[in-house]
């Protein structure tokens, strides 16, 4: 960070609070939302893909902004908007209360008024946090400011939305393999591990079905995608054949990161709490794993992976 400017500091410290705490809150409200009715009878499942596109856009949006960084310096200074981060607070008991009595029917249909406010309740929450972390002032202008990198940003966050749900069809095959694995960890530690076909796994009265949510293709899709974006980004600047062959180690090193999610949240499962385990494999735990390693990972490699000097461009 030595060579951003002050303001350019601050509002990277801001986008890191902002990330934080979209993750927690959503992470809070939505292991809640999961095991009822809510999630399917209300149309709440659509919230779930959507707040990884949200992350993956920010991503995105800073790979293709980077050139232009030094933009930054001109917009006005972040500045917090107290009224929207208390506003932001109240939403979410006020959010608890109406999705409560929202339980208390048996679909969207039945409470179209209610069920839409519980909706619009839901979603202010994030924007108002927007809001009062970065001011309306500076959100305004660096959306015209970078009107064009929002853009391309955007569509390549919806092609990629619309891409994961034809690569979800793997998800057998890579959920296999984190039970396979999971059951081999947990066998060095536990005398009784029972796998019941096809993808339930069992400890000490513990069972967690390993599916889709656990097979960790979302990450391994999306570290893959990122990872093409930066070779499109820098290819003049990166060494295109050793982006090549440490792809393959790479993300083999993300799906082992997922595996092992898995095993401590079968861990806690059988050790702590069965119902906190339960409510952590519902939260956005493995796209945090995910944007440590992908930053962690660039941070390590991107010196060793750009050209030496005198490669051709």
């Amino acid at each position: 960070m030595r060579h951003l400017s002050n303001q350019q500091k601050t509002l990277l410290i801001r986008i890191f609070w902002f990330c934080g705490l979209f993750l927690v809150v959503s992470g809070f409200i939505g292991s809640w939302i999961v095991p009822t009715k809510l999630l399917y009878s209300f149309h709440f499942f659509i919230y779930g893909n959507l707040g990884k596109m949200v992350l993956i856009f920010a991503i995105l949006l800073g790979l293709v902004a980077r050139s232009r960084i030094a933009l930054l310096s001109q917009l006005p200074a972040p500045r917090t908007n107290v009224p929207a981060l208390v506003t932001a607070a109240l939403l979410i008991p006020t959010f608890f209360a109406l999705a409560t009595r929202l339980l208390e029917y048996g679909s969207f249909a039945q409470q179209p008024a209610l069920s839409l406010l519980t909706h619009i309740v839901l979603i202010a929450i994030p924007a108002l946090l927007g809001v009062g972390i970065f001011g309306a002032r500076l959100i305004r202008s660096f959306a015209i400011t970078y009107r064009r990198e929002i853009g391309i940003s955007l569509l390549v966050a919806l092609l990629l939305d619309v891409m994961i749900f034809q690569v979800w069809k793997l998800w057998p095959i890579f959920s296999t393999g984190v039970l396979l694995s999971v059951k081999w960890l947990l066998s060095l530690t536990f005398e009784r591990v029972t796998h019941i076909p096809p993808y339930l796994l069992a400890v000490d009265g513990f069972a967690v079905a390993i599916e889709q949510a656990c097979s960790g293709l979302d990450s391994l899709f999306l570290f893959t995608a990122l990872y093409v974006m930066v070779m499109i980004v820098d290819y003049k600047r990166l060494n295109i054949a050793k982006l090549i062959y440490t792809y393959i180690p790479a993300v083999l090193g993300m799906y082992v990161i997922n595996i092992l999610r898995v095993y401590v949240l079968m861990l806690i499962g059988i050790l702590i709490s069965p119902q906190l385990a339960i409510r952590l494999f519902h939260t956005y735990a493995g796209m945090i794993l995910f944007i440590v390693y992908f930053v962690l990972f660039w941070s390590v490699m991107y010196k060793r992976l750009l050209k030496k000097e005198g490669e051709k461009e």
